[in-house]
């Protein structure tokens, strides 16, 4: 039986639903007009969703940096843009950290 991609990160559906969520909704083509980048996309989402949608994406993202880390970040720009389906894509793990702590407001 095939896995779910978010289960190779060791992410529960749940959190993978919450992140694809979050990129489609600000991770899109006018990702960079509107926010100027995936950290400022993160801290918009902050100041625009609850509590629990915040701590599900923040989770997601950490979790996924972790698991990213050794990843080229052409196959992370694919997780994200084919995956997830989104038009804006990480350079790397880090900015997927630095995304969630936009998020959690540091």
């Amino acid at each position: 039986m095939r896995r779910e991609w978010f289960e190779r990160f060791g992410l529960d559906r749940e959190h993978a639903d919450a992140l694809a969520e979050f990129a489609r909704a600000y991770l899109h083509e006018d990702a960079l007009v509107e926010h100027g980048g995936g950290v400022a996309a993160a801290a918009a989402f902050a100041k625009e969703s609850s509590f629990r949608e915040q701590a599900q994406v923040a989770v997601a993202l950490d979790i996924l940096a972790l698991g990213a880390e050794d990843y080229p970040p052409a196959r992370l720009a694919r997780l994200f843009t084919r995956v997830l389906r989104c038009a804006w894509a990480p350079s790397s793990a880090d900015e997927l950290t630095a995304m969630a702590e936009a998020i959690r407001g540091g």
